[in-house]
């Protein structure tokens, strides 16, 4: 009796020990933004269509497709684009720019795309434009995903080697 006694005491100083602490440790604990929070589940369901749109546009300037992570995503301006102060319309523009990465997280551009998010849409998602806004010159060691113009009539192979690939003038960032 003496020792199932004992145990209780050691189990209940334990568990009287323990509460204080752990509730301590809670409130501690940094809470994250609501705002951060709500803008990473929008890009995330976002991202999809935001990869579709890179990869539409790079499809003829890179033999690979760029990635696109929901941290390179900036929100330049986000609207309703029905109902005014007092109406809550769920027709949505949202404008966005993000930078593309090869490999280990080399940036190959900067391009802005604003969709547009309505109930109204059969994929409720649409893209309603998409702007190249700055082309990134890729290291040497990755220039052979560039894809070259194709080689214009009459040029010799010599040419062809130093032809600049269409409409994708690189710039230093």
């Amino acid at each position: 009796m003496k020792t199932r006694m004992r145990l209780f005491l050691f189990m209940l100083s334990m568990l009287l020990f323990a509460v204080p602490v752990t509730a301590a440790a809670a409130e501690a604990a940094p809470k994250e933004p609501k705002l951060l929070l709500y803008q990473d589940i929008m890009m995330e369901l976002l991202l999809p269509d935001i990869q579709n749109a890179v990869n539409d546009y790079y499809k003829s300037k890179l033999t690979e497709n760029p990635l696109v992570y929901p941290y390179q995503i900036d929100i330049v301006q986000a609207k309703r684009v029905n109902g005014g102060p007092g109406d809550r319309g769920f027709h949505f523009s949202i404008t966005l720019e993000t930078t593309p990465v090869l490999g280990p997280h080399v940036s190959v551009g900067k391009d802005r795309m604003t969709f547009e998010i309505s109930p109204l849409f059969p994929d409720k998602i649409q893209l309603v434009a998409f702007h190249h806004l700055q082309t990134f010159e890729l290291p040497p060691n990755m220039q052979d995903l560039l894809k070259r113009s194709e080689e214009p009539s009459g040029s010799s192979p010599e040419t062809d080697q130093n032809s600049p690939v269409s409409g994708f003038q690189p710039t230093r960032p």
